[in-house]
């Protein structure tokens, strides 16, 4: 496979598993809030403060995070890169943003910023977390990836703006209504799509001049 045929599959799975995670995110943690109710499931509520509610956005997280990281692993599995720990570390990064949530929740804050406050803290604040574990992941197993760390969140953050302009053509000039879904899964999807052709070239060049862990034979790297 080519340099750049890796580039455009690399920028297609974090597309998809960060579209598809966003919207798993919100849908399991509705199925344990709601439970086979799935007309509430599409109606956006605002996060409760029990303990029910707590595991809600645990779960939720975790769900997606572990989205993310098995379309990743799709590609990294053929680079000597160990899959079971890269979606492993990718669900806790996203499990990690639970700290931030309850305590605003808490305080009642979450869901009364103005702004899409959500989207940003799932795509944006998971996307980070998940790539520092993921980077600590990777120099367990002797690879250096610090540039496509730096790209990778910037690019995350870079992002924001594109993704926002996108909606605000969406739903002024061309006078489209888009569903809360699809809603959630164009916001995933243009971010990390942004964010991986951004850091990219960083992530395929650390995989190939790293030299990997003596532990790590790629027949077996794939567990």
């Amino acid at each position: 496979m080519t340099r750049e045929r890796q580039l455009w599959t690399w920028t297609l799975a974090n597309a998809l598993g960060l579209g598809v995670g966003f919207v798993a995110v919100l849908q399991v943690g509705m199925l344990i809030r709601f439970g086979l109710d799935t007309e509430l499931h599409w109606n956006p509520t605002p996060y409760g403060r029990g303990v029910r509610d707590y595991a809600q956005s645990l779960v939720g997280l975790l769900a997606g995070g572990a989205v993310l990281g098995s379309a990743q692993a799709f590609v990294v599995r053929s680079r000597a890169v160990r899959v079971v720990p890269w979606i492993l570390s990718t669900a806790a990064g996203f499990g990690l943003l639970v700290a931030v949530i309850w305590p605003l929740t808490a305080l009642e804050i979450w869901g009364r910023i103005p702004g899409p406050v959500e989207p940003i803290a799932f795509t944006v604040g998971g996307g980070s977390l998940a790539a520092v574990l993921q980077y600590l992941s990777l120099r367990r197993q002797g690879i250096v990836a610090s540039r496509w760390l730096a790209l990778w969140i910037g690019g995350l953050v870079a992002s924001l703006v594109p993704t926002g302009l996108m909606f605000i053509l969406i739903e002024g000039p061309l006078g489209l209504s888009v569903s809360w879904p699809l809603e959630v899964f164009l916001s995933g999807f243009v971010v990390a799509a942004l964010a991986a052709l951004i850091s990219g070239r960083a992530f395929m060049a650390a995989l190939s001049s790293s030299r990997p862990d003596r532990n790590v034979n790629p027949a077996t790297a794939r567990t």
